[in-house]
């Protein structure tokens, strides 16, 4: 799930993208904004996909070595404790994700050499080996082994991360938060209810990036006059441009989002500037929005719906 800071980074992304552009056409940047959001539920699916790919490759194998000519004893009578886990076979099963799967059209089709190449490094892991050592199998055991394996080793895997670029150029950038999300979705599950979180926390936050990013973009303009009026001896072609759009931004929660605290969109939007943009962003954005904050409170120019909004 995005929280709002979340949701503020994607729309600066997305907004540093617009103004790259010779030909600002706000409705498909609007389209583009909205598919990248999309973007990271696909990552999400996909990563979730790969347990049940993993999963299906180690059943298939061990079906394989059965009927080898010369089978060993250990590929007549295999360790299944893997292709048993109860987390793994619950997510396999899960409807919500094959339908996520489906409308997303995400497969590893194509790719069975790396699952295999991946499934045979993980079989050397000290965790693989250990987990498939305890006789012990229950669904908690099971998803904290899914989890481990995760954080420690599939996620880093450089075939896997090879892929996730090919795929997405922009899938290699979102990994380490969508990361958190399948760890989170792993650790809520319970035995029969594999627990997806979606990708909002509600309509209310959806509706929210949405209009900062569309608002931001009507009123660029006039916001860009109003910062112009407080950078003293500075051109603002000389402001740094991420500085430009943090600050826009935040004048359009300020502004134009009546729910949003002024203190929240100032503490976020300067924060945001310590991050990513130079390292004097901090204290420029923040006297730059202080000296306009003294101004629109003096004119009555703030209207916020709620007590101690202003504030």
């Amino acid at each position: 799930m995005l929280n709002r800071r979340h949701l503020r980074i994607r729309v600066l992304q997305a907004l540093y993208a617009w103004q790259q552009t010779p030909q600002r056409d706000l409705a498909k940047a609007e389209k583009v904004f909205l598919k990248s959001l999309q973007e990271v539920e696909e990552l999400y699916t996909f990563l979730l996909l790969y347990f049940v790919e993993l999963r299906d490759y180690a059943a298939n194998f061990i079906e394989e070595s059965k009927s080898k000519k010369l089978p060993t004893q250990e590929d007549l009578n295999p360790n299944t404790k893997f292709i048993d886990n109860l987390f793994l076979k619950g997510l396999k099963d899960d409807t919500a994700l094959l339908s996520l799967a489906g409308s997303y059209k995400l497969s590893y089709a194509g790719e069975e050499e790396m699952v295999k190449k991946i499934f045979f490094n993980l079989k050397e892991t000290q965790e693989y080996q250990e987990y498939m050592a305890a006789e012990d199998q229950c669904f908690e055991s099971d998803k904290r082994f899914v989890s481990k394996i995760f954080g420690k080793f599939l996620v880093e895997e450089e075939h896997f991360q090879h892929l996730l670029e090919e795929k997405n150029i922009h899938w290699y950038d979102d990994l380490p938060f969508i990361s958190s999300m399948v760890i989170k979705t792993i650790k809520d599950s319970e035995e029969g209810k594999i627990q997806l979180m979606s990708l909002f926390k509600d309509m209310e936050d959806k509706q929210f990036c949405i209009d900062l990013f569309c608002k931001t973009t009507i009123h660029a303009d006039r916001f860009t006059e109003l910062i112009s009026s407080k950078t003293s001896n500075w051109e603002i072609e000389r402001v740094a441009q991420m500085d430009l759009i943090l600050m826009q931004m935040a004048l359009t929660e300020i502004l134009e989002m009546p729910t949003v605290p002024v203190k929240v969109a100032m503490n976020e939007y300067i924060d945001m500037a310590k991050y990513y943009s130079t390292p004097k962003s901090k204290n420029f954005v923040n006297g730059i929005l202080d000296s306009l904050l003294i101004e629109f409170k003096k004119e009555g120019t703030i209207k916020k719906i709620g007590r101690g909004l202003i504030e």
